[in-house]
């Protein structure tokens, strides 16, 4: 039996980003943990779960400006 067709199209969001070792093990471990074909279901889940919060990111620094502003203090990475 074929699923029922929706009333309004859905929406398509492709999201993609690096997790790194020793920095994100927690969410490479929930990544890892989940079942085949069952990321988009649990990331909505998550996301809604973790109190997502509007934020403003108009106005902000990029990355480049950031590390310009780091260095530019002398600290060191």
């Amino acid at each position: 039996m074929a699923r029922p067709r929706l009333p309004v199209p859905s929406l398509l969001v492709n999201v993609k980003f690096h997790l790194r070792p020793g920095e994100d093990d927690d969410l490479i471990r929930f990544f890892a943990d989940l079942p085949p074909r069952q990321r988009a279901a649990a990331l909505k889940v998550a996301l809604r779960s973790g109190g997502m919060a509007r934020v403003a990111v108009e106005g902000l620094p990029d990355d480049t400006a950031l590390t310009d502003a780091l260095l530019d203090s002398g600290m060191v990475f």
